[in-house]
């Protein structure tokens, strides 16, 4: 095998290796990216869910404060 040979060699099993890290690290990256999915439509929720027991608190408290009629 010449030198020319074994440098294409060594220059393709980098590119291997190199291809294989990012492939994995893109792999990471859309596993985080949709548990970063799942956690907003959480999180959404919850908004939602405080946004109306802050309303019934509030219809609450403006009720208890009107004078007896």
């Amino acid at each position: 095998m010449s030198g020319a040979e074994l440098l294409l060699s060594l220059a393709g099993v980098v590119t291997m290796m190199l291809l294989s890290v990012i492939a994995y690290f893109l792999k990471l990256l859309i596993e985080d990216t949709r548990q970063l999915r799942d956690e907003l439509a959480r999180l959404k929720e919850l908004f939602i869910r405080l946004e109306a027991e802050q309303t019934l608190i509030k219809t609450m408290m403006q009720r208890g404060r009107s004078p007896p009629g």
